[in-house]
């Protein structure tokens, strides 16, 4: 399922869009659903993280994204479910960069990566493609790349 900018959501539709995608999961037998959710901790954010096995959260390294993403660890802590954290544009504020690092290895959250500005992004958008798709050699392919790559790892480790 897709929303457009501006549509309205809410926690019902996101418990229904999750409960479809189960379904077509088990029809061709995939075990993996990625759920994109919205930032915040309203009631999308927590119908997304309900029942689910790990939570990858993407901060960035502002005043704002450091207050997000504490509060949606603590929700995903209230939930019990396990948290990654991925430090996104990691080199535009490297003292809030740090202040997220030191914050994770303080209160023991497990730190996916930081991945870089980079304008490939935009490009890739702009060709309707992910920064994989679009230039799989890409240093910050290679980066995301990695960190799935630890997501797996995570599930994995959890199923085994």
């Amino acid at each position: 399922a897709r929303l457009n900018i501006g549509e309205e959501n809410s926690g019902k539709l996101v418990a229904h869009v999750r409960q479809k995608a189960k379904e077509v999961c088990e029809k061709k037998g995939l075990d993996v659903i990625i759920t994109d959710g919205p930032p915040g901790i309203g009631c999308p954010v927590i119908a997304s993280i309900g029942g689910a096995d790990l939570l990858f959260v993407v901060a960035e390294p502002t005043v704002s994204g450091i207050h997000d993403m504490e509060r949606v660890l603590d929700l995903a802590k209230h939930f019990k479910v396990p948290a990654m954290v991925c430090i996104n544009k990691s080199d535009l504020n490297p003292e809030m960069t740090q202040k997220i690092r030191s914050f994770l290895s303080q209160n023991g959250h497990e730190f996916a990566g930081e991945i870089p500005f980079a304008k490939e992004f935009t490009y890739a958008m702009v060709n309707e493609k992910s920064i994989i798709e679009f230039d799989p050699d890409l240093y910050a392919s290679r980066l995301l790349k990695d960190m799935w790559q630890k997501v797996l790892n995570r599930l994995n480790s959890k199923s085994g």
